[in-house]
């Protein structure tokens, strides 16, 4: 038996009908680049019961954040994060529907961005112990964390 292998230069090339050429089109770098999904974000009324919910059910093992208040699951590549009222605390700030966390390398001048074009911010940039956050939402109201680790990783 013969097998043949192609290689891509083998191949016919198609011209796209806007592209009169078969050069790559350029890209415009976005006004805010994403790094990566850091984490996706639920809010938990009772963090001890919902945390022990996942646990039980799915194997979860701890993350790296673990308090009365938030808690991260390593689910790799992208961690599931719980947050709720810690110790003290009547609600959360951050309470509401799920959120995705997108790795950004400025959030300064992300918020800035999101501040020129208009888009809601829900939460202004905060500083934690180990990372910046922000809440903003998209036009349907979803919301989006932006999110800026202090050691410089994502992902």
């Amino acid at each position: 038996m013969v097998v043949e292998t192609l290689s891509l230069k083998s191949l016919p090339m198609k011209r796209h009908p806007s592209n009169k050429s078969n050069k790559p089109r350029s890209r415009r770098r976005p006004p805010i680049p994403v790094r990566a999904v850091d984490f996706v974000m639920y809010c938990a009324k009772n963090m001890r019961h919902t945390r022990a919910f996942y646990q039980k059910l799915f194997g979860f093992k701890r993350g790296a954040e673990w308090n009365d208040g938030w808690s991260e699951f390593t689910t790799e590549p992208v961690t599931l994060c719980l947050d709720g009222p810690g110790k003290g605390q009547s609600k959360s700030e951050w309470k509401g529907p799920p959120a995705v966390a997108l790795a950004v390398s400025d959030i300064h001048a992300a918020m800035a961005e999101c501040r020129r074009r208009k888009v809601k911010v829900l939460i202004p940039a905060k500083e934690t112990r180990v990372c910046w956050m922000a809440l903003i939402a998209d036009p349907d109201g979803n919301r989006i964390c932006l999110h800026q680790r202090k050691d410089g990783t994502a992902g």
